[in-house]
């Protein structure tokens, strides 16, 4: 905050500080989340930072303006470097400013019970660092993968399945040349018998006509 005051004040404002914001708040959200205390999500860290500079205010408001009742070092020094030329007419000014060009960065738009109206962050996602995202893709990945070797698993069992049905279709057709070649030995053998048969009444045709032909007038 030192180094970028502007930050500390919620004084970027427009589409290039609101970008230089950004990136500033991410860079600190991950110093300090590799820090030994508590690990917060950037936003609950610009709503701390508000709290602490509201509270730092506050109690130098209750002493009359006088700072010597504050006891912390880090409070001091947020009202030495941050508030100690930050009268209100300054902080109005930079609320308007920062509400008509829509800064997400401006915390100083807190109202006084330190809640957040809605110009103090609107971010589409969250903070993700790069190892967190490399996590997040390789998880995708191995999704994608166990998804893909499902599908692959259900198409073996499907060629399976076909395959199988294949087999007994071949059965079936087997079966039914089977029944073919039966049936036309038992339409062979008709005919064979048929074709005895009239011969058998050829025969016997034969027979009469000689019989009656030799026999006594």
């Amino acid at each position: 905050m030192e180094k970028n005051p502007a930050l500390a004040l919620g004084q970027l404002r427009g589409l290039e500080g609101r970008d230089q914001g950004k990136r500033l708040w991410m860079q600190l959200t991950r110093i300090v989340n590799n820090i030994n205390g508590p690990t917060r999500p950037m936003k609950s860290w610009i709503k701390f930072w508000a709290d602490k500079k509201s509270t730092v205010r506050a109690k130098v408001t209750s002493d009359g303006g006088n700072p010597g009742n504050l006891t912390s070092n880090i409070e001091k020094k947020i009202w030495d470097l941050f508030l100690a030329n930050d009268t209100p007419k300054t902080r109005n000014a930079v609320k308007q400013e920062a509400f008509m060009e829509e800064n997400f960065f401006n915390e100083d738009s807190m109202d006084q019970n330190h809640m957040e109206s809605d110009t103090v962050l609107a971010f589409e996602e969250p903070i993700v660092d790069v190892e967190d995202r490399h996590i997040a893709i390789m998880e995708k990945l191995v999704k994608v993968m166990s998804d893909q070797a499902s599908a692959m698993t259900q198409l073996a069992h499907a060629s399976h399945a076909n395959s199988q049905a294949m087999e007994r279709l071949a059965e079936a057709s087997h079966l039914q040349a089977r029944a073919l070649d039966r049936l036309a030995t038992t339409f062979e053998s008709i005919g064979a018998a048929t074709h005895d048969v009239r011969n058998a009444i050829v025969d016997i045709d034969s027979t009469m006509k000689r019989f009656y032909s030799t026999s006594p007038t």
